[in-house]
């Protein structure tokens, strides 16, 4: 099992002003991050043959990238490398290149679809991909029927099935995408008295896929009120009644966040069980997509 950090996906680009004639780009895999005592933070990225850097200060530079940590962007950009570090998500990075010194970074920008061209061919599995980035959990869709869902426990008319209509409680995600059920929202209330108890959300597929990520989101209100997500684990099964726990994730406090598997797994049942949230009574998922990426 791996602990990953995760943040907000949202945050496609941050830019600060630069010459577009002296800017390169790098895309790429992030290794490393630094963070010492001089007002720097530091950059190591997987270089390959043909996606080289033009800048080194000496041979074999370990940190060849860096942006300040006091500025007003730092934080953001901070949160954009440790997302990429540790879901090793393909990241965009404009730097201004220089033979004699490390290179200032100039922008960063997460890649959609963990930096797929939107053209490139899928494997045929047969499976349909629905939304931007490729749901195949969505209702109705992989002969998948409210049936399919099912969860620790709900409250009133908030099923697990809502957490997989297309919908949030603010509205549709995407046009032309799902049907809503209820307030297209799970919800379930805390039990107080029982620290012990599990709150889950599960989705059940007709015969095995490959699963690569996911998505949760969940409407700003209820952000606000504490009712989202913070720890998750997601656990895996081939039966139904033996899980496995493949992967754990922080999430931030946002409404949108995706995370890329470090280790792609074939499972029948997929479940997030949620260890806690930040502080309400309730914990709500209003959308749950999963991917299927080779």
């Amino acid at each position: 099992m791996r602990y990953t950090l995760l943040a907000a996906t949202l945050l496609s680009a941050f830019t600060v002003n630069a010459s577009e004639n002296s800017v390169n780009e790098y895309i790429g895999k992030i290794s490393d991050v630094l963070i010492d005592k001089s007002n720097q933070i530091k950059i190591s990225v997987e270089q390959e043959e043909g996606n080289e850097l033009e800048c080194q200060l000496y041979e074999n530079n370990p940190w060849p990238l860096y942006f300040s940590s006091d500025q007003g962007y730092s934080d953001k950009w901070f949160e954009v490398v440790n997302l990429a570090r540790r879901t090793q998500e393909t990241l965009r990075i404009g730097y201004t290149p220089s033979s004699t010194a490390n290179c200032a970074i100039e922008y960063l920008a997460l890649s959609q679809s963990n930096g797929a061209s939107p053209d490139d061919d899928y494997v045929s599995d047969g499976l349909t991909r629905s939304g931007q980035y490729g749901n195949i959990a969505l209702i109705y869709t992989n002969n998948l029927t409210e049936s399919s869902y099912t969860a620790s426990d709900h409250y009133n008319a908030d099923t697990a099935a809502s957490a997989f209509d297309g919908y949030t409680y603010s509205g549709q995600i995407t046009e032309e995408l799902g049907e809503r059920i209820e307030r297209g929202i799970w919800l379930v209330k805390k039990d107080k008295e029982n620290n012990e108890q599990g709150y889950w959300l599960q989705v059940r597929f007709n015969q095995e896929v490959t699963i690569s990520g996911f998505r949760i989101l969940v409407n700003d209100k209820s952000v606000e009120l504490g009712r989202s997500p913070k720890s998750i684990t997601i656990e895996v099964s081939t039966d139904g009644n033996n899980f496995t726990e493949h992967e754990s994730y922080r999430l931030s406090k946002a409404v949108d966040q995706r995370g890329n598997f470090t280790e792609i797994v074939t499972a029948k049942y997929l479940r997030v069980r949620v260890n806690s949230n930040y502080g309400d009574s309730f914990i709500e998922i209003d959308e749950l997509e999963i991917y299927s990426d080779y």
